[in-house]
C-alpha cells in the first residue's frame, strides 16, 4: 500500500464530505475504469478463472473535486512513483490482501474527514504535511511537540548481535495477515543462515516456516529469504514466489534499524572480546595480524580463472580493489571476527555494476574451510 493511494483516497474522502468548502478554481478528479460486461461463472467443466483479463472498453469516471495545488502534488507523486508502482503490482502475491487495504483505507479516510471541521486548523495541516511528505520535505509539528528523532546510523556491525529470529518471525507474520487461504503458524521460523558483508552489516537471511492449509491436517513448510540494503531489510522472498519482493513493514524496519531486536543476552563487541578464553584471544590476535597482510577468499569455481587472472580494468578487477580497500578497514579494527573469510557469490556478482558499491557480493562467513568454490588468499600490502 504506496503513500500514493493514501493520498488519493485522502482526496476522494475530502471531496465527499466537504465539497462546499472546495476554492473556486477546484479541478475534477477522473478515473479511467473497464467499462466491459463481468465474465459470469459457467457451468462447462472449464473452471472459472477468477483473475483479471485484458479490457476492451474503458470510460472515464469522476471521483469528485480536489484543491487544485494538493492535485498538482498528488500528480506529480505519481509520475514520480510509476514504476515502482506497477513493480509492486506486478510482483505482489497478495492482491485480495491488498484490495481488503483498499476498503478499509477508504474508511479510515472517511472517518478522518468526518471527525474534523472542513476549514479547520487539523485537516488544514494535515493536507501540508501530505503535500510536504510527497515531496521528501520537513514535516509541520504541533506547537510543543518534541522533535521528531532523526534515525542515527548505528556503528556496522553492532545489528549484529540482533535478534535474527525473533526479527524473522515479526517480517513473516507480518505478511502472513494478508494472507488469503494460508495461515502461518506462529513461532515456526527456524533454520536460520545470516550473511554478513565485509563491514559487518547483514546482508542476506534465510529461514524456512511453517503454514498450515484448508483440507490438510498436516503442516507445510516454506522457505523464505530477506535481502538488505545499507543494513536493513528492504524484500522478503517467498518460496512459492520466489522473484517476488514484498516490501517489509516499515515499523519493524525502524525498531530493527533502532536496536529495538537487539539481543539483551549478546555482549558488547568489547566485553565479547575480554570475555574470550586465552587460547580464543591468542587466535584472534594472530589473525588480526595475518588480516593486515592478506585476506582469505572463498571463490567458485565458475569465477576462479577470472579471479586469478583478472584484466586490468575489468570488473573482477573493480571488486578485488574494493574488496582490498574494505579488508584493510577491517583489519584495524579489533571489533571484527578476524577469523572469518569472505565469500564471493556468483550469482549477484553476474548482475554487480562495479561502478558501485559490492554489497551482496561477498559476505563474511566462518573461516577454516570453504563452503562453495576454493580458498584464494588476497594480498592486501602495497
Amino acid at each position: 500500500m504506496g503513500f500514493s493511494i493514501l493520498f488519493e483516497y485522502y482526496l476522494e474522502a475530502y471531496a465527499r464530505h466537504c465539497d462546499a468548502y472546495l476554492p473556486a478554481n477546484k479541478v475534477e478528479m477522473t478515473r479511467r475504469v473497464c467499462a466491459d460486461v463481468p465474465t459470469l461463472p459457467n457451468r462447462s467443466s472449464v473452471p472459472f478463472d477468477p483473475r483479471p483479463t485484458a479490457c476492451s472498453t474503458w470510460r472515464t469516471v469522476s471521483m469528485g473535486y480536489a484543491d487544485p495545488a494538493l492535485y498538482a502534488a498528488k500528480t506529480q507523486l505519481d509520475d514520480e512513483q510509476q514504476v515502482n508502482q506497477m513493480k509492486d503490482l506486478l510482483g505482489s502475491k497478495n492482491l485480495m490482501g491488498s484490495a481488503k487495504d483498499v476498503l478499509q483505507l477508504t474508511d479510515d479516510m472517511d472517518a478522518l474527514v468526518r471527525l474534523n471541521a472542513c476549514d479547520g486548523a487539523g485537516l488544514r495541516r494535515f493536507q501540508e504535511n501530505v503535500v510536504l511528505f510527497s515531496k521528501g520535505k520537513q514535516l509541520i509539528l504541533l506547537p510543543g511537540a518534541p522533535p521528531p528523532l532523526t534515525p542515527s546510523a548505528l556503528p556496522p556491525g553492532v545489528l549484529a548481535d540482533s535478534d535474527y529470529n525473533r526479527l524473522m518471525e515479526d517480517l513473516v507474520a507480518d505478511q502472513a495477515k494478508t494472507w488469503t487461504v494460508n495461515r502461518y503458524v506462529a513461532g515456526s521460523t527456524s533454520s536460520l543462515i545470516v550473511a554478513h558483508d565485509p563491514t559487518g552489516r547483514t546482508v542476506k537471511i534465510l529461514a524456512r516456516y511453517l503454514f498450515s492449509s484448508p483440507g490438510r491436517s498436516d503442516r507445510t513448510q516454506g522457505r523464505v529469504t530477506v535481502d538488505f540494503s545499507d543494513g536493513v531489510p528492504e524484500c522478503i522472498y517467498f518460496s512459492d514466489a520466489p522473484s517476488a519482493c514484498q516490501t517489509p513493514s516499515r515499523r519493524i524496519v525502524a525498531k530493527y534499524s533502532s536496536g529495538g531486536y537487539l539481543d539483551p543476552n549478546a555482549s558488547s563487541p568489547a566485553a565479547a572480546a575480554a570475555a574470550l578464553p586465552p587460547p580464543d584471544r591468542a587466535a584472534q590476535a594472530k589473525a588480526q595480524a595475518e588480516a593486515s597482510v592478506r585476506g582469505g577468499v572463498c571463490v567458485p569455481d565458475d569465477l576462479l580463472a577470472e579471479w586469478r587472472n583478472p584484466p586490468p580494468g575489468s570488473k573482477m578487477d573493480a571488486l578485488q580493489r574494493q574488496l582490498k580497500a574494505s579488508l584493510r578497514e577491517r583489519a584495524k579494527s579489533t571489533r571484527y571476527d578476524q577469523t572469518k573469510w569472505m565469500t564471493v557469490d556468483s550469482r549477484i556478482y553476474a548482475t554487480w555494476n562495479p561502478t558501485g558499491p559490492f554489497r551482496g557480493v561477498v559476505t563474511a562467513t566462518d573461516g577454516g574451510s570453504c563452503a562453495v568454490g576454493h580458498l584464494e588468499f588476497l594480498v592486501l600490502t602495497p
